[in-house]
This record gives C-alpha cells, structure tokens and sequence, in this order.
C-alpha cells in the first residue's frame, strides 16, 4: 500500500499538510484559509467532504484557522486539551472526534496514527506518525529542542518532514523583538537550523529513512 505527503503550506502564515493513502485522506492541521484548502485538495481530486479526517498538533492560530468552516464536514482528532484550548479560541468543536487514550494512537480509515509529544508553547503538543501496511511516515514540527522521544517515533519513517526554523545567530541580530526572539530560542519554541541538521545526521544511518524532507522557514 502506498501513502503520500503534500504539504500545503508551512509557516507563519498557516500550517497543513495533506496525507493520503489510495482509501483514505487526512488533513494535518488547517491553519490557512479555507479557499486555500480547497484549492488544494482540488488538484488531488478531492473536497472538504472526501476528507476522512483532521488531525491538530496544536491550538495556534496558524494551524487552526480553517478550522472552523471545515470541523462541521470532517471528523476532527485532536488531544482533549488542544481540543479545550481550541474551543477557547473558536467556540466547541461540533464533530470532534472522541478517542479513547489519545495517546496510544487511533485509526482513521485504513492509515494508523500515532501521536507523540514535542516541546513548544501551547497547551498539548503533538507530532504524528502515520502508517499503511507497510509504508510509514511522521510530521514533527514545531518543535523546541529535539528529544529522545522525537527520534524514537521518527527513526523508522521512510518520509520525515521536520522543521528547521533558524539560524541562531541571524535570529539573535536580527530585527525581532526580544521577546519573539526569547520565545523562538527556547526550549518550548522551535528547532535552530543547527538542530535539525543534528537530527538529520542521527537519522541518516537509519537505513528505513530513505528521504528527509526540510520543512525550513525562518518565522512561525
């Protein structure tokens, strides 16, 4: 069976990532405006209705902002706390999909999702893998500092997209303001260019990891 990554779009002006499998089609995140989505989904032949699913990693603005006209037409997947502090931002979520132990991963369709934790500034933070038959593949960004949790649920995945976010030193002389600048260093923010560089070279005597995709942008 085979399973296939788009990335729609990535960055501070919205987050999603298309993931489809030839019965099934998963939306990660909608942080871009809904025309966008479909649009998207129509060079795929498909619509908002087709879609089986739409997981959340986390509550952010630019990763939720379709979210609203799509929940209503789509099972939505996200961890009870991201879904509490998505209903803060935006009201309930109409069609949330309830999971028994999050955590320990669900189906949707024929494609096996597995949840994992990543440290970043919001409530619940979550990257995923995704399986079919014998194809797998993982989406982590937003990501603060890399983790031996992030490398054990990656390292198997034939298709990484991973984040890569800055330099450290053309952030820290750059025009941000301190606390932007503060906020992206930490540990709780994103992954330096240098870091994901780290995580590529530890990933690269994995045999299984045939191709890594950067997912690289300076801003979220």
């Amino acid at each position: 069976m085979s399973l296939k990554l788009v990335s729609i779009s990535s960055g501070s002006k919205g987050n999603a990532t298309l993931i489809f499998s030839e019965r099934t089609a998963i939306l990660l995140d909608a942080g871009i405006a809904y025309s966008r989505v479909v649009a998207a989904l129509k060079e795929f032949g498909l619509t908002p209705d087709m879609l089986d699913g739409i997981v959340i990693t986390h509550e952010h603005d630019d990763h939720i902002r379709a979210l609203p006209r799509l929940e209503g037409r789509v099972p939505v997947y996200a961890h009870p706390l991201t879904a509490r502090a998505i209903a803060a931002k935006q009201g309930g979520i109409s069609n949330l999909k309830e999971v028994a132990a999050y955590e320990n991963g669900f189906g949707i369709g024929d494609i096996s999702v597995t949840p994992f934790r990543v440290p970043h500034d919001a409530a619940y933070p979550l990257a995923y893998s995704f399986e079919c038959g014998s194809a797998r593949l993982s989406v982590a960004t937003d990501i603060g500092v890399p983790t031996v949790g992030l490398l054990k649920n990656i390292k198997n995945s034939e298709v990484v997209l991973l984040e890569a976010n800055h330099d450290v030193e053309m952030l820290r002389c750059g025009n941000y303001p301190a606390q932007i600048k503060a906020r992206i260093l930490s540990d709780r923010g994103h992954l330096s260019n240098a870091a994901a560089a780290r995580v590529a070279q530890l990933l690269s005597g994995k045999s299984a990891v045939r191709r890594l995709i950067y997912n690289s942008f300076f801003m979220r």
